[in-house]
């Protein structure tokens, strides 16, 4: 385990589930359900930004294959004449 575990706060606290309350463990107020949630959402974002990631790679590919065709352009044209 990490350094940070020293730093949450494992308690019980009441949950309604089904209309009966229980006592469940929680870290830092949240429960194994909330914690879940919030990794699903942060996973969906990950691949958000992942999807970005790679649109944006493939502009920047695109404008260096279009650079070096103009420098091969200029290239011709410096070799023979153009």
């Amino acid at each position: 385990m990490n350094s940070t575990n020293a730093q949450m706060t494992i308690e019980m606290q009441p949950r309604k589930i089904n209309n009966t309350v229980y006592d469940m463990p929680t870290v830092d107020g949240m429960d194994r359900c909330q914690i879940n949630n919030r990794l699903h959402y942060i996973n969906v974002e990950i691949d958000k930004l992942r999807t970005t990631q790679k649109a944006l790679i493939a502009m920047r590919n695109q404008l260096d294959r279009h650079n070096e065709m103009l420098e091969m352009g200029d290239l011709f044209d410096e070799m023979f004449g153009g």
